[in-house]
């Protein structure tokens, strides 16, 4: 959900979503929704946290990355800056 201070992620190299470029593995980064200086809507922080795991089954990096996400809403943050699955 995009609301000020919740934790989503992206990934620009996801399986699927560029046509040309294939690898054995992909990352998502976790980052915050914040407000934009203009006081008018919400942009993306930094990435605090990737998770990288194989393009065969991106469905397991989307899931820990949602479950990753929903911890940190809660105040829980990893210990380190990156997982790989």
């Amino acid at each position: 959900m995009k609301k000020s201070g919740s934790h989503d992620f992206s990934g620009s190299c996801a399986p699927g979503k560029v046509a040309h470029y294939v690898t054995s593995t992909f990352s998502v980064g976790i980052f915050q929704w914040v407000p934009k200086a203009s006081g008018k809507g919400l942009k993306k922080s930094a990435v605090i946290f990737r998770i990288s795991g194989p393009s065969s089954v991106p469905e397991v990096v989307y899931r820990k990355a949602r479950q990753i996400c929903a911890e940190m809403d809660a105040g829980k943050y990893p210990k380190t800056k990156s997982m790989t699955i």
